[in-house]
């Protein structure tokens, strides 16, 4: 099936694109790390047109606002998860201004050891949300292991039962797609856009 899209001229040609504008975020000024940074987080448990609408409609307030001008201006916005999300970005409010001074030089050596730091170091993000994050700047060896990529993996025939990833089971389940990328002679974060193509019809994320 995804060698199929893979092989589809017209549709590798929007993957490719959209996974430029990817690597070119990761030159991009701190701003644009902040903005990938805030969309992943609010993305979590939300749909990408949910939290991008949600995220231009609060910016103001996101990034200047107390947690209750943050969490009513989310909710205004028809954000679903205001007053966690709005703890969430406060809390990590402090890092944003050294965001890509934390994170580019441990991402530019190792992307899995950059992931464990944003777990580690920032409220509200798990795996899934930092390998989003960092695909979003330009890292593409790592996989965002979401409910459109379990299904697809289920469709395939993979026996994957469980209900919740931890980490050893995230990283079982990266295994089993980096396996793919290998076959199919692509990134692991451009085998996602493939995936999300198939799963929703859309190159976005």
């Amino acid at each position: 099936m995804l060698r199929r899209l893979v092989q589809n001229v017209s549709l590798r040609a929007r993957v490719l694109e959209r996974a430029e504008e990817f690597k070119l975020n990761n030159k991009a000024n701190n701003d644009v790390w902040i903005r990938e940074f805030l969309l992943c987080q609010l993305t979590s448990n939300s749909s990408f047109v949910s939290a991008y609408s949600s995220l231009m409609c609060a910016w103001d307030f996101i990034l200047n606002g107390s947690y209750s001008e943050v969490a009513k201006s989310l909710k205004r916005c028809g954000y679903r998860f205001y007053n966690l999300k709005a703890k969430f970005i406060v809390k990590n409010r402090e890092f944003l201004p050294k965001l890509k001074e934390i994170v580019k030089p441990i991402a530019d050596a190792d992307q899995l050891m950059a992931r464990d730091l944003i777990v580690n170091k920032f409220l509200g993000f798990g795996y899934k949300e930092a390998s989003h994050f960092l695909r979003n700047v330009g890292y593409m060896d790592l996989a965002i292991v979401d409910r459109h990529v379990i299904s697809f993996l289920r469709k395939e025939g993979t026996p994957i039962n469980f209900k919740t990833l931890t980490r050893n089971k995230y990283l079982t389940v990266e295994a089993i797609l980096r396996s793919i990328s290998s076959t199919l002679n692509i990134e692991l974060g451009i085998l996602d856009l493939f995936i999300w193509f198939e799963e929703t019809n859309t190159v976005l994320k």
